[in-house]
């Protein structure tokens, strides 16, 4: 799904691979309007190593998860896509 707002760091994220929330999709959206701003995403460090939580249950580590825009996300897939417009607005590598 393609942003209009142009950004000079805008780039193309493939969704799966995006940690994000999962919840009500933006309505504007589903609607048929067009994605006005690109999503947020924040940049991380994926381990070599397999990490464990609580109860010895392993993390599913993603090298992007979203800092906003998750709704937006909901309804792209929604519509069928598997891509999305985005900036890198934080990293920790």
């Amino acid at each position: 799904m393609k942003a209009k707002i142009s950004h000079p760091q805008k780039q193309t994220f493939l969704i799966s691979e995006l940690k994000y929330i999962k919840k009500r999709p933006w309505p504007s959206l589903m609607q048929g309007e067009t994605m006005q701003d690109p999503i947020h995403v924040i940049k991380h460090f994926v381990s070599d190593k397999p990490r464990k939580g609580a109860g010895g249950v392993e993390y599913i580590e993603k090298k992007y998860s979203v800092k906003k825009g998750s709704s937006r996300i909901n309804a792209a897939l929604l519509k069928g896509y598997n891509a999305i417009e985005g900036i890198i607005v934080e990293s920790y590598e």
